[in-house]
């Protein structure tokens, strides 16, 4: 019985610490607006985590999750892959809930 007890407080747990970080959060949406498909690796800088690391599809967009700070904003940092040597590092401050971070790799 108290094994089954603790389980239970377990799952509690979680659940209360799951909806929590929820509630820290706000979705976003990177968009390639090129022609052609691009290497790109997004990073979380208020969790300091890559949270999209591949190949995106051209005229196409990606939704995020980023955490978010004291103010309720996010921050992201796209690295983009441009060839062997011709990188670009794109860094969006001030992310609110719903915004599109759109890209050009050429620009």
């Amino acid at each position: 019985m108290k094994n089954l007890f603790l389980k239970l407080v377990f799952i509690l747990t979680l659940f209360f610490y799951n909806s929590a970080y929820s509630e820290d959060t706000i979705e976003a949406f990177v968009v390639n607006l090129s022609e052609m498909n691009s290497q790109i690796k997004v990073t979380d800088l208020i969790c300091n985590k890559v949270i999209y690391d591949d190949l995106m599809d051209a005229k196409s967009n990606v939704a995020i999750n980023l955490c978010t700070g004291e103010d309720g904003l996010g921050q992201v940092e796209l690295f983009i892959k441009i060839g062997c040597t011709k990188n670009k590092t794109i860094v969006k401050k001030n992310v609110t809930d719903g915004k599109k971070i759109p890209f050009l790799p050429t620009k």
